[in-house]
């Protein structure tokens, strides 16, 4: 009986252990990590009227090296995405309740441009990569200046939109693109696709340039933040 008790013990001991090493957020190695990192944003990430301090940890080695942090122990690791601290910004979701999420980039590798990752909390409080099938949001921002049009916004129901362009085909005299808008919800640090519409057809490039200068320069959620 003596073995079998200790048995139990150990069992429960272990599946205790296993428990706290996935809560707090993402990054398990966060603990000890407060107040470290450089503070890259101030946003009210549960939507609950108080902003958290978010910071971004150097690279590295050791336990806090490559985290994005928050207040209360949040935090996920980005050791892969090569953020770039001064670029973030802070995007209040529109509507009452709705969190702030916060945009980083990743460090421009031309020709091909920058990255721009979202994160947010999740349903346990946590901090994670807003994502689509496990892939940013909001697509690439070239650095070269000879990119499709493109740009993302909020919507009023408390979502994200993120606008394409594509060269209309067939192709005229004058370059002419077709814009679509991609809708997504976003709760508990998830993004969902709910609608895709055409907004532009053949609009003449030098047309659009002028009505919408923020397709084209490389301008991210500008009327939320």
């Amino acid at each position: 009986m003596r073995t079998l008790g200790t048995a139990a013990l150990l069992s429960v001991v272990l599946a205790l252990s296993g428990c706290g090493s996935q809560s707090g957020a993402g990054g398990g190695g966060a603990a000890g990590c407060a107040g470290r990192g450089v503070t890259v944003a101030k946003a009210d990430l549960a939507g609950n009227g108080h902003a958290s301090t978010v910071r971004l940890t150097a690279s590295g080695s050791g336990p806090c090296a490559d985290l994005l942090l928050a207040d209360g122990g949040a935090s996920t690791d980005v050791g892969s995405l090569d953020l770039v601290a001064r670029t973030a910004t802070v995007v209040h979701l529109r509507g009452a309740g709705a969190p702030d999420l916060v945009l980083l980039y990743a460090k421009p590798r031309p020709p091909n441009g920058s990255q721009p990752h979202l994160f947010g909390a999740d349903a346990r409080g946590g901090l994670v990569e807003v994502t689509v099938g496990g892939r940013p949001v909001v697509p690439m921002v070239a650095t070269d200046g000879g990119h499709a049009p493109m740009t993302a916004t909020c919507t009023p129901g408390g979502g994200i939109a993120v606008l394409t362009g594509k060269a209309h085909q067939p192709p005229g005299i004058v370059l002419a693109w077709d814009v679509t808008e991609a809708s997504y919800a976003v709760k508990d640090g998830h993004a969902v696709e709910t609608g895709s519409r055409l907004v532009q057809k053949a609009v003449a490039d030098p047309l659009l340039r002028k009505y919408h200068p923020e397709l084209f320069d490389g301008s991210l959620f500008a009327g939320c933040s």
